[in-house]
């Protein structure tokens, strides 16, 4: 029987976070989905946290990494063993909402000319308390005219056609961070691609969280825009603008761009 939804997570010492993650999953309105999660060689409790919920529901699914390898080549690892129709991305410190799933799954089914889809999302702190929001454009035209300046997608929204990714590639595994970026950038260059106007995850931004693991995910942003100008037929000179942009944000102390996340 044919798998409409496979969730694909991977995590690393995840052990605060993973279960709240697992929980939102679990107790989505759309049930047709397996959940296929990839532990990166975790030296914390984060495996026998999984394996706890796997063993009381048949829909999840670990891949263990012996040692640590990293976000990209881990879920480019996982992907191989989805077998539903669409992909969608969720981090290990985040948690969708209980319509996440059938808002995008109905959304997909109802556009077939979109390749991919995200949705809006809560800013929360290492608590899960509600610290902002990421509002983003919805349709294709506004989507791509902003795309190089800065990645209109939030990662763990993310619901994509497997077939669309099984012809274009998944992750590329020279980009430590900023993947979600490139491959946006690269399916967006092809297809359409569009956001859901709802907040259907909440995204933590907390210091220690995978959306602030060093300047490695920045100088990987810069990469992407570069590949997005010479590789995808973005303009140059808009891109050329933005990477110098985001050169002097780079330069900016991790707390100033906390603010940004600040009502």
């Amino acid at each position: 029987m044919e798998i409409k939804v496979s969730v694909l997570m991977s995590a690393y010492n995840a052990e605060r976070f993973i279960g709240s993650a697992i929980e939102s999953i679990l107790n989505q309105s759309f049930t047709d989905f397996e959940c296929v999660i990839v532990d990166d060689g975790s030296t914390d409790n984060t495996f026998e946290i999984i394996e706890q919920y796997r063993k009381n529901d048949p829909r999840i699914h670990i891949v263990h990494n012996e040692q640590n390898i990293g976000l990209t080549r881990s879920l480019n690892i996982g992907s191989s063993h989805c077998k539903g129709v669409y992909i969608a991305r969720l981090d290990a410190d985040d948690v969708c909402h209980q319509d996440r799933l059938k808002e995008q799954y109905d959304f997909m089914e109802s556009h077939q000319d979109i390749a991919l889809c995200g949705s809006m999302a809560r800013y929360v702190d290492e608590h899960g308390q509600k610290i902002g929001e990421k509002n983003l454009p919805t349709d294709y035209m506004h989507i791509k005219k902003k795309l190089l300046f800065n990645n209109q997608f939030v990662h763990s929204s993310l619901f994509m056609r497997k077939h669309v990714l099984d012809a274009e590639g998944f992750y590329h595994e020279s980009f430590k961070a900023s993947q979600d970026y490139e491959l946006v950038l690269r399916i967006a260059s092809r297809y359409k691609v569009e956001n859901i106007p709802k907040q259907l995850v909440d995204w933590r931004v907390g210091e220690n969280s995978l959306s602030w693991s060093s300047k490695r995910q920045e100088w990987d942003a810069i990469r992407a825009r570069w590949w997005g100008m010479t590789k995808y037929r973005y303009p140059k000179f808009c891109g050329l603008v933005h990477i110098a942009l985001r050169l002097g944000w780079i330069c900016l102390p991790q707390r100033l761009k906390m603010k940004r996340y600040a009502h």
